[in-house]
């Protein structure tokens, strides 16, 4: 599987559109259409914001490491940080990228279940 491929397979996992996915990660839209259909170059920026906005593993984006569905970092960070499951971190990043306002919301949540 190419860069190309898990970045496409993200963006599926995640389940938003092409036109969503590049406006979250700086891509200007027709660029982003060229990269999925294999002739453009995702930029080392935009690799990079791929990885910080979806909190995707960069050595799964970059190299494949882990298979081949998507691996996030928060499931591999082990200090100060609540364990959950891939399933139950997918559904949150769904949510959180349809509804920006929601994002305080987790936030809010994950705090009060860090002090809890």
């Amino acid at each position: 599987m190419s860069l190309v491929d898990r970045v496409k397979r993200l963006r599926e996992v995640l389940q938003i559109n092409a036109v969503q996915f590049a406006k979250k990660v700086n891509v200007p839209q027709a660029t982003y259409n060229r990269i999925e259909k294999g002739s453009g170059n995702l930029t080392a920026d935009a690799i990079a914001d791929i990885i910080k906005t979806f909190e995707v593993n960069p050595y799964w984006l970059l190299f494949g490491e882990g298979g081949e569905e998507p691996v996030f970092t928060k499931q591999s960070e082990l200090s100060n940080q609540i364990t959950i499951t891939k399933d139950e971190f997918i559904e949150l990043q769904r949510k959180a990228l349809r509804q920006e306002d929601r994002i305080r919301e987790l936030e809010k949540q994950v705090e009060e279940l860090r002090k809890g």
